[in-house]
């Protein structure tokens, strides 16, 4: 008979140890000037990590002021704003699982090229 678990999300291995939850993270980024661009691809992406486990933790949008030409940066106006938006994933992984460094490269999926 095994000793009860230690809490929560904790896992039995086959050597009969308790082991506490492991978890790989990964970060999904995008920016554009559309900010519904960028909503759209956050949307794309997170449901496609989401389809395999992933889950979003945190999530960060934010709009920049940018230049197209810096050295003749306000003499027309050609400044533009983008929109960049950050989100922080994990997933749990079963103690004796593939490393975190073979599960990326199985499932990396990449954003739309920009336009």
């Amino acid at each position: 008979m095994s000793t009860p678990s230690p809490g929560p999300g904790w896992w039995l291995a086959s050597d009969g140890n308790w082991y506490p939850q492991q978890w790989e993270s990964t970060f999904v980024s995008y920016t554009n000037e559309s900010l519904q661009a960028v909503l759209d691809e956050a949307n794309r992406l997170t449901q496609a990590y989401g389809q395999q486990g992933w889950e979003i933790v945190g999530s960060s949008v934010q709009r920049t002021q940018v230049a197209r030409g810096f050295k003749d940066y306000d003499k027309g106006g050609d400044h533009y704003f983008e929109w960049s938006i950050v989100c922080t994933l994990k997933r749990p992984v079963a103690p004796g699982d593939r490393t975190s460094t073979e599960i990326a490269a199985a499932v990396a999926i990449e954003p739309k090229p920009r336009p």
